[in-house]
């Protein structure tokens, strides 16, 4: 005999979850229930459910087929599906874009049309949608978060606006949030979406991170004559990728196929941590026109050939020399050459994906990012052969078992010490760990302004680093590096015939970065 009191609880438990459930099914519900053991009941019932949420109901109402799709799933825990991937490549123009619905006071997705050539008024929204974003989360940090004390409205830090400075002739001790731009030489100003002010930086305590034109900042200043004296600047507050995906739920942020977020896959955490030989291989500047470098390389693979990683991500230049009129012929002949060493190493090619991510200087597309994947042209010889060839845009991310990882080819680093306002002392500061905390704190892949480093104004939200992933891998000019910030590993695998034939391998059963050469 089911007892009511159970009926109700299941009943209850599903309404938590925005689920109504008749009390037939909860009747039936609570039959299956009393074949579980009794510590175990709980945890079934949730793991149902959360099958049942992966449905994508249109309305809250469960059916009986909702219902056995769910515990046939769920008790089939071992199989995935055929989206629940355990690696996937995802091109950065199928991103979904989140932008923060001021109305319904919440972060919605929506999925944007590839469109490298959008209209004007696109670009004067991309820096607006940035300081949206960072403002959000700067909010809701909790030096400035709101609350109530004494039946009084308070906050630890009180951000004041640009706009409201009008009405003032002098302040002290202000915080201000904006983005820094140089509107004349040698001028710096602080913008945001009410208004502009100079600045004046002499006297300014620069915090960590690399400052530069384009940042989003946070000022402590005084205000006095229509300028900001500034006594301290530094970045927002970092957000860990937990808190952010607070908003979202089970939602796929991060893109794929499948409908929820695999990184809560309880299948593939437990697979993930089952596969201690999981591996994966970064790897940069793979010159295919080199003898030297395709022999190190044919060693790399020769280590591999007992226990072959999952992928090899392998980001351009593909080719030594600048792109030129000999550049197609030479980047068709190197991966002719590339396709004919792999296929020398069977178990690599059969069990190994070869992920290629193309270079600022390799032939194709103008310099401009997110860059689509290398030509057919170049790559037609090796596709032919080699299953496991993706060849991905720049930037790319890949879901790899319950691990985020971004992939970027561009000499950022470089580019970013160029354009700091005040260069940190070597002898003060690590340069690396000023990188991952610049470009995790600014939640995006270039926090540069668009003539230093030009962004198509319809996909600039592929390069936004929110929430955080768990790897980010910045392919740089700049030495080989391993730095870790907001529980994030920001690696540089270096240029690998520049480096010592230098790489990196990740681990993701236990969340690893492994430093190697050959």
């Amino acid at each position: 005999m089911v007892d009511e009191e159970l009926i109700k609880n299941i009943q209850a438990t599903f309404s938590l979850y925005g689920l109504k459930l008749s009390r037939t099914l909860g009747h039936s519900m609570a039959k299956e229930l009393l074949k579980i053991n009794e510590s175990e009941k709980d945890q079934w019932l949730t793991g149902v459910i959360e099958q049942i949420l992966t449905q994508n109901l249109k309305d809250p109402h469960v059916e009986v087929h909702h219902l056995k799709i769910a515990i046939t799933d769920f008790m089939r825990s071992d199989i995935l599906k055929e989206t629940e991937t355990r690696l996937n490549v995802i091109d950065a123009f199928d991103i979904p874009k989140i932008s923060y619905d001021l109305r319904k006071k919440k972060f919605v997705l929506h999925k944007v049309s590839m469109n490298l050539y959008s209209e004007v008024t696109q670009k004067t929204v991309i820096f607006k949608e940035r300081f949206e974003f960072i403002k959000y989360r700067v909010l809701r940090h909790e030096s400035f978060l709101l609350r109530f004390f004494g039946g009084d409205l308070i906050s630890k830090i009180k951000l004041t606006e640009i706009e409201s400075l009008e009405s003032l002739n002098k302040a002290e001790n202000l915080y201000l949030l904006g983005l820094i731009s140089e509107l004349s030489e040698n001028q710096y100003f602080l913008e945001d979406p009410g208004g502009s002010i100079r600045i004046n930086l002499n006297k300014a305590i620069f915090q960590d991170g690399l400052i530069l034109e384009g940042s989003i900042v946070i000022v402590k200043a005084n205000f006095s004559h229509g300028m900001l004296n500034v006594k301290e600047i530094g970045f927002p507050p970092a957000e860990s990728s937990e808190n952010s995906r607070a908003d979202f739920g089970d939602v796929n942020t991060f893109g794929g196929p499948h409908p929820t977020l695999l990184k809560l896959s309880e299948k593939l955490k437990t697979l993930e941590q089952s596969d201690e030989r999981a591996r994966m291989i970064f790897l940069s500047d793979l010159w295919l026109d080199r003898t030297i470098v395709l022999d190190k390389f044919k060693l790399l693979l020769e280590a591999f050939i007992d226990f072959p990683p999952s992928a090899f991500v392998i980001c351009g230049n593909f080719l030594s020399f600048p792109e030129n009129e000999f550049s197609p012929v030479a980047m068709k002949d190197g991966f002719k050459k590339l396709a004919d060493l792999i296929v020398q190493y069977p178990s690599i090619k059969e069990s190994s994906k070869f992920i290629f991510v193309p270079g600022p200087c390799d032939l194709g597309a103008p310099k401009i990012v997110p860059r689509r994947p290398l030509s057919k042209f170049t790559i037609e010889d090796i596709e032919k052969v080699i299953p496991g060839a993706i060849f991905a845009s720049n930037p790319c991310r890949i879901q790899y078992y319950t691990k985020e990882i971004v992939v970027f080819r561009e000499d950022m680093l470089i580019k970013m010490c160029r354009k700091t306002i005040r260069f940190p002392s070597e002898i003060e500061s690590n340069i690396p760990n000023q990188f991952a905390k610049s470009i995790i704190c600014q939640g995006h892949l270039i926090p540069l302004p668009l003539p230093a480093s030009p962004v198509y104004w319809k996909h600039d939200y592929a390069l936004r680093l929110h929430p955080t992933p768990d790897v980010i891998v910045t392919a740089d000019q700049y030495e080989p590096f391993w730095s870790i910030f907001s529980d994030c590993h920001v690696i540089n695998p270096g240029s690998f015939p520049n480096s010592k034939f230098s790489f990196k391998c990740y681990v993701p059963a236990n969340n690893a970065i492994e430093e190697c050469e050959v």
